[in-house]
């Protein structure tokens, strides 16, 4: 397994995908409050528009970083298109790259392979590309550990709500989705990396409190992000996956209760009525480290 000496990669709550044959969508991603826009060349782009989709990246890519943005590509999943996706990559310029429809660790390995060829011919490091493999099948889902261990550039895994509900014959729902969501959000947490998405459909747009509420179920189960494919489903990433500031301000108590605590020789300690231990600390710097 390769072990990168730097990552492109860092943690964003909000992901925005816009279709890569849409020049006209860049010029409004640039000044929306998305923390990381995905340049999708996959399901979003028709198969004849895919290589002018791959031939304008770099200029949107430059674009979007003008304006400040971290800048994330979905390649395609299939042997025609996926090489040359790879090749068109600016490497340097991006957050991480989306690989759809994951659902073994073989080819996470043969695309790092190529990553390692293609950062030595733009002078990077191996290794600093971070990628996000996105599950969208029963078989992905079943796989999850071996995928998130077949590589150190694997930093997020990513929930592909609507293709895994319709490979189960369900509508993408809370009822459909939550085991699926808890055995990535398990896995996750095992790999310290990110899990992006929700238990329902990422394609809800008009109906936002039902898309909070999904949004809600996957904090709490532990996700640290979502994706989005409309603009007015950001401020409900932005909001869920936010901490409270009478949370940040409990985790700066708690990081100082356990240093007066262990100046004092004591693994544990009190702060109003609760114990405080490692696992409580280790809650609070994460806090603070998403702050």
């Amino acid at each position: 397994m390769d072990q990168p000496a730097a990552t492109s990669y860092c943690y964003a709550r909000c992901y925005l995908f816009i279709p890569g044959n849409r020049p006209e969508f860049v010029v409004k991603a640039g000044g929306l409050d998305a923390d990381v826009i995905i340049i999708d060349l996959e399901d979003s782009v028709p198969r004849n528009d895919k290589a002018q989709a791959r031939a304008a990246l770099p200029q949107i890519v430059t674009a979007l970083r003008e304006e400040g943005k971290r800048v994330a590509v979905r390649i395609n999943g299939d042997l025609e298109h996926l090489a040359a996706d790879l090749q068109a990559l600016p490497l340097a310029d991006l957050h991480s790259v989306f690989l759809p429809k994951t659902q073994e660790a073989g080819v996470i390995r043969l695309i790092c392979q190529y990553l390692s060829v293609l950062e030595a011919r733009q002078s990077l490091e191996s290794g600093f590309m971070a990628l996000t493999p996105q599950i969208e099948s029963c078989k992905g889902v079943l796989d999850l550990r071996d995928i998130a261990a077949a590589s150190a550039r694997v930093k997020a895994l990513a929930m592909g709500s609507e293709d895994l509900a319709a490979e189960l014959g369900a509508l993408a729902s809370p009822d459909s989705l939550l085991a699926a969501c808890q055995q990535i959000a398990l896995v996750a947490g095992e790999r310290r990396i990110d899990a992006l998405g929700l238990p329902g459909s990422i394609g809800e747009f008009k109906d936002l409190d039902s898309y909070a509420a999904n949004l809600a179920k996957a904090k709490a189960l532990g996700f640290s992000g979502a994706l989005c494919v409309h603009p007015g489903q950001i401020p409900c990433v932005n909001r869920a996956f936010a901490y409270t500031e009478e949370q940040k301000q409990w985790a700066q108590r708690v990081i100082a209760t356990m240093a007066q605590a262990e100046q004092q020789g004591l693994g544990a300690a009190n702060l109003d009525g609760r114990m405080l231990d490692a696992p409580v600390a280790a809650l609070a710097r994460r806090i603070l480290a998403r702050d």
